[in-house]
């Protein structure tokens, strides 16, 4: 297991943990939570070894393998599949012994280190080692053409993807991710919380996305006032100890203060009188020991909202035939969308697929090549997109933003005002007189939804807002959404953040946009299923290769071979939904006897003398055991149903292992 125990570490001279203790179990998933600045991302690279301990120590057992995604590494050069292959440490060892003994010479030392570096190699199933990360870049968005391409011709947030699968790929005992659901679509982050329920070792993620987090961890490890606290269960269950914890401390705080309350009364009575000094001085004395149970703050620093619209067109936009290419490649053609007064839209589709590309044809940042894009008059758009936390101006502070902003707004605001305003978006003073230059990434999202809202939109178009946001930020511009009288459209991989705000969503995808027709959990598992689907497709075709003797990594099978490896797997795959398919068996007997004995039944009900009066107490009778077995027959189907849901997903999960 990882054991941090009672760890003290520093940033110059600012305390980040002190006595500081956290157990990570083998096989347990444990979410990192802080706010910015607390010290998650430093914790993780104390464990790599990065950042000295001033106090404690880590340990770590000898023989686990700690997977993690490189920050600076040297990728360029190399082919994607290649690169993300390498992240199997033991495969890309094996594979550079193979090709050295190959180029060597063909005597009978170098045969016999071929012959074993290919033993070794099988024995690891390094051969399905490139299939593996074939299926993993598919799940992150990656095409088939781009397994050949070189890294460099990427962006940067897809080279991210990239460090990301190859982390995935280590053979790890551990995993310490740190969010690693930025610069994913929410397509790709539905994969990933699939493919981490599947994993087999230990966890530490630190990430803002609770709905993320609600379905990955069993714990939460969380950071305040320079310590770790454990909560069993998911995020949900954490903000419930949490806030049972923080009314307990507010009723111990309360009852503290009438304590110490009536001890300075007590004090001041009767400290000046002879007869009463020495009780007087225990009080005293008392008071001093008392550690004083500090009052509950409010826990989110945050609080702000879009002021109610004073005029709202509707419609507020038309999209009539819109077409556009970029780089000889059409992204759109024919679009035909209308926005109306009040829509709450969730733009969704992969990444690649055109979402911020349509988010700037409706801002007007881009033209369509063909057909019209029509704004009415009156709408007001606040627009944040990444590219907007690099045009900040650096070198001057939020104070100056927002005063300069608000001279182009029909009430230009005072210092005094400003500063106020700042202050509900957890700008200190000092801060909101500081430089941005000097501002954390979370900062700067702060300060430019400072600004959207300063410019009273009533139309509010957010491409990936929450990027550098913590989770108070989030609950707050949440919630000030939430209350937002005016037209949305939302582009954000945070699940609970997409699913609280958006009531209709559109669809980018095939060259088209289009209205998705259901909610959010019926398009993510219309889109896992697609993947499941390509990668049975793969396993097909490798398949096929491997009979037809060629295409692959993989040594020539032959078809005894074959036979021999299908059998094995159907073996294994039987012992596994054994007890399964043994308590379906049981199930479907009892229901074609319920079923019988239900249709007898129906046939003495057809006899017309069964409802004459001497035959009352008879018919009731049968009325009742039809009752019985109706309910019988239905329990029965519902536990068939739900062991059948069971077997396809023991199944699924064993085909995907193997």
């Amino acid at each position: 297991m990882l054991a941090i125990q009672n760890v003290s570490i520093r940033a110059g001279i600012k305390p980040l943990f002190e006595q500081a203790s956290l157990t990570v179990h083998p096989g347990h998933k444990i979410g990192l939570i802080g706010t910015n600045g607390a010290g998650k991302t430093t914790l993780f690279r104390t464990i790599m070894g990065e950042v000295p301990l001033e106090a404690g120590q880590i340990s770590v057992p000898s023989n686990w393998v700690i997977g993690y995604v490189e920050q600076e590494a040297q990728c360029q050069g190399q082919k994607v599949l290649d690169y993300v292959c390498g992240g199997d440490t033991q495969y890309a060892q094996l594979a550079e012994k193979i090709r050295q003994a190959e180029q060597g010479d063909s005597d009978d030392t170098s045969h016999q280190q071929l012959v074993d570096a290919h033993d070794e190699m099988d024995r690891i199933g390094g051969y399905e080692v490139p299939n593996r990360a074939k299926q993993l870049l598919a799940g992150l968005g990656f095409t088939n053409e781009d397994f050949e391409r070189m890294i460099e011709s990427f962006s940067g947030g897809w080279q991210v993807r990239l460090k990301l699968a190859r982390a995935l790929m280590q053979r790890s005992d551990l995993l310490l991710l740190d969010e690693p659901t930025n610069h994913l679509d929410i397509e790709a982050v539905a994969w990933l919380i699939q493919w981490l329920k599947g994993y087999q070792g230990a966890v530490l993620i630190i990430s803002h996305d609770r709905d993320f987090l609600d379905q990955v961890v069993q714990g939460i490890a969380h950071i305040e006032q320079h310590k770790i606290r454990y909560y069993s269960g998911n995020f949900e269950a954490f903000e419930r100890q949490r806030n049972e914890q923080l009314m307990q401390q507010q009723a111990l705080h309360d009852k503290q203060k009438q304590q110490m309350q009536h001890l300075k009364t007590f004090i001041e009575r009767f400290k000046a009188k002879a007869s009463k000094a020495k009780q007087a001085q225990s009080r005293v004395k008392a008071l001093q020991r008392m550690e004083e149970v500090a009052a509950v703050q409010a826990t989110n620093p945050f609080h702000f909202e879009f002021p109610t619209p004073p005029h709202q067109p509707d419609p507020m936009m038309n999209l009539e035939e819109v077409s556009f290419s970029y780089q000889n490649k059409a992204l759109f053609a024919g679009v035909n969308l209308v926005l109306r007064a009040g829509d709450r839209i969730g733009l969704v589709g992969v990444n690649g697929s055109g979402k911020s590309t349509l988010i700037k044809l409706l801002v007007g940042e881009l033209n369509p090549n063909s057909g019209l894009v029509r704004m009415s008059k009156g709408v007001r758009i606040g627009y944040f997109a990444q590219h907007q936390l690099e045009a900040l101006q650096l070198d001057q502070s939020p104070l100056q933003h927002m005063l300069a902003l608000s001279k182009e707004l029909d009430e230009p605001l005072t210092d005094q005002q400003a500063r106020d305003f700042l202050g509900r978006f957890g700008f200190s003073n000092e801060q909101s007189l500081s430089v941005v230059e000097r501002f954390s990434g979370g900062e700067k999202a702060r300060l430019a939804l400072a600004m959207i809202v300063l410019q009273k939109p009533n139309l509010v178009i957010l491409d990936e807002p929450t990027n550098h946001l913590d989770m108070e930020t989030r609950d707050a511009l949440d919630m000030a959404l939430q209350e937002f009288g005016g037209a949305l459209i939302l582009v954000t991989h945070d699940k609970h953040l997409l699913a609280s705000i958006a009531d209709q969503f559109w669809w980018v995808h095939d060259g088209t946009v289009t209205r998705y027709e259901g909610d959010l959990d019926g398009y993510l598992q219309a889109r896992l299923k697609v993947l499941k689907q390509a990668n049975a497709e793969l396993k097909q075709e490798r398949l096929a290769q491997a009979q037809k003797g060629g295409g692959g990594d993989e040594p020539t099978l032959n078809r005894k071979q074959l036979r021999q490896q299908n059998a094995q797997r159907r073996k294994q795959l039987d012992a596994l939904l054994k007890p399964q398919q043994q308590s379906l068996k049981k199930i479907e007997k009892q229901l074609e006897s319920a079923q019988q004995k239900l249709a007898e039944l129906h046939v003495l009900m057809e006899d017309a003398s069964l409802y004459e009066a001497e035959n009352k107490e008879r018919l009731t009778e049968i009325l009742k055991q039809q009752a019985q077995l109706e309910c019988h027959i239905e329990e029965s189907e519902m536990e068939w149903l739900s062991l059948q849901e069971e077997i396809e997903s023991l199944t699924e999960q064993f085909e995907q292992a193997n």
